[in-house]
């Protein structure tokens, strides 16, 4: 945050010079005339709920918990739907920012050989066992990261699909929902992030600017500051 913040403090100076000027002269967004967006639900509108399989990291074992999925597109995970009613703490709390969602082992497996390739393993296929042995046939994968990833299976075809189109859809919204943000403050960081990058030699689009404010700004510490062999063990660490 000490290196981020002098990159911030000098473009929210710019953005809101821009944005007093912009008021000064009454300038508006001219396509707001023609675009209509849905009017937003409720905050703590229910989205998903549902009693599935989810692998508990705390204890290493699948349990069946009740999942509930509400409109600020956090997984949250209870012991039962009564904890859940009765307004028990989570057991876990997810924000899928910058996820990807899968929905076979091969799926998952592929991906994770490509972002951290084990250097000493043989060229050859290798009938190798599974990170999470399954307990039911339909899969769904919930790879973040620098976070833990999120494993949940399903007994039916229909209640994965359902379940993995909902979570897409709440990856979608939280990697994109804050860049679409017009106040000066939203495009302030945004800049500073990307002028942050440029001064460490990193240019392009970049899949991290997912997220809110703290996710993105630990995200490009973490990728910019640190050597490509170490990400590699911290993200491994940080999985296990």
């Amino acid at each position: 945050i000490k290196n981020f913040s002098p990159y911030y403090s000098r473009q929210y100076s710019v953005a809101f010079c821009n944005h007093v000027r912009s008021e000064v002269e009454q300038q508006r967004d001219l396509t707001s005339q023609f675009l209509k967006t849905k009017p937003p639900l409720e905050p703590g509108t229910v989205l998903y709920e549902a009693e599935i399989s989810q692998f508990a990291e705390d204890i290493k074992k699948w349990k069946d918990r009740y999942v509930v999925i509400k409109n600020d597109f956090s997984v949250e995970s209870y012991d039962s739907k009564e904890a859940y009613q009765k307004g028990a703490v989570p057991k876990s709390r997810i924000l899928p920012a910058g996820g990807k969602v899968l929905t076979s082992e091969d799926e998952y497996n592929l991906l994770s050989d490509k972002h951290f390739p084990d250097p000493i393993a043989s060229n050859e296929k290798e009938n190798s066992q599974p990170f999470v042995v399954l307990p039911k046939a339909f899969p769904v994968y919930l790879w973040q990261p620098f976070l833990r990833h999120g494993y949940f299976c399903f007994q039916e075809a229909a209640d994965q699909k359902r379940f993995s189109t909902l979570l897409s859809d709440c990856v979608r919204h939280l990697n994109h929902d804050y860049m679409k943000q017009t106040t000066f403050e939203a495009q302030a960081f945004l800049e500073a992030v990307q002028f942050f990058r440029q001064e460490k030699g990193h240019y392009g689009s970049w899949d991290m600017t997912a997220g809110d404010e703290i996710q993105v700004t630990w995200g490009s510490e973490v990728w910019i500051l640190s050597p490509s062999g170490q990400m590699k063990d911290t993200v491994s660490k940080t999985n296990s």
